[in-house]
């Protein structure tokens, strides 16, 4: 495999990140070498590190079988390690987001922070989480973020994505929210981003952070009760940071895939196989 992204990335995660992050060299040497455990030698960066700086397993959550593998509906469709070129994806411990829910200085805003935080609500039924990280020298370099899969109870889905458009059109001049653990993060701004063609819904926003020159990115993705869910920033190139569409592809057809989209569309009318129109920028 193509060599991880480099230990510096991780060194320079600040506060205003709000996504776990994959890729980051464990103890040892330096060298790749794994630590016994399967884990490459590389880790997440969890609780004791990004300070609930993102979204991640939670209430809900899939248990884990023990040898890689989660039990529940949802257990099958993580991506793997090497399933998309270019980018390293790990499985994200329960728990590894960060602890309570973060709160925005305005109502109208809340869905926005719970979204950026570890327990989602409404509550999943089921939900499993995987961080990714572009690889070194490849032209998704510097890229760190998050994937959260979650299958919801009946409306569930539908209703968590129009409160998370909600908030971003009635926060577009930005906002502030505290983390679970009271750290202060402020936005500039929300901007409305153009979202993929997938699923029976999708939005997609860019966070401009009012400290930080990284911005946070979100990408969701509804098909039936389930929504995938990509959040990340960019220690690259921060103006030319987007969420890798193969990334977003291969997720949501590995969800698909697994069946757990409803056959003859939703109750939008939606059909398999048609690609309705998403969210435009």
């Amino acid at each position: 495999m193509k060599a991880r992204t480099a230990a510096v990335l991780c060194a320079a995660v600040t506060v205003g990140m709000l996504v776990p992050v994959a890729g980051c060299a464990g103890g040892g040497d330096g060298a790749g070498r794994g630590d016994g455990h399967g884990n490459d030698g590389k880790r997440s960066v969890g609780a004791a590190d990004a300070r609930d700086r993102g979204p991640g397993s939670g209430p809900g959550e899939s248990e884990e079988l023990g040898d890689g593998r989660r039990a529940g509906r949802l257990g099958g469709v993580e991506l793997l390690k090497d399933e998309v070129p270019g980018l390293v994806i790990e499985q994200a411990p329960p728990g590894s987001a960060g602890r309570g829910t973060p709160t925005a200085d305005r109502a109208a805003c809340g869905p926005l922070a719970t979204a950026l935080g570890s327990q989602p609500r409404p509550e999943p039924l089921e939900s499993v989480a995987s961080t990714f990280a572009g690889e070194q020298d490849g032209p998704d370099e510097g890229l760190l973020g998050t994937v959260r899969v979650a299958e919801y109870r009946p409306g569930g889905a539908a209703a968590t994505l129009r409160g998370l458009r909600d908030a971003a059109a009635d926060c577009a001049g930005g906002f502030t929210m505290r983390t679970g653990e009271g750290e202060r993060q402020a936005f500039d701004a929300v901007e409305r981003v153009t979202a993929p063609r997938l699923g029976d819904e999708a939005a997609a926003y860019r966070l401009a952070n009012a400290v930080e020159e990284a911005p946070t990115l979100i990408t969701v993705v509804r098909s039936g009760e389930v929504l995938s869910m990509f959040f990340a920033t960019s220690l690259g190139d921060p103006g030319r940071a987007e969420i890798p569409p193969r990334l977003v592809a291969a997720q949501v057809r590995k969800v698909e895939a697994g069946g757990l989209r409803p056959k003859g569309g939703d109750d939008k009318g939606g059909s398999p196989g048609v690609l309705p129109q998403g969210d435009e920028g």
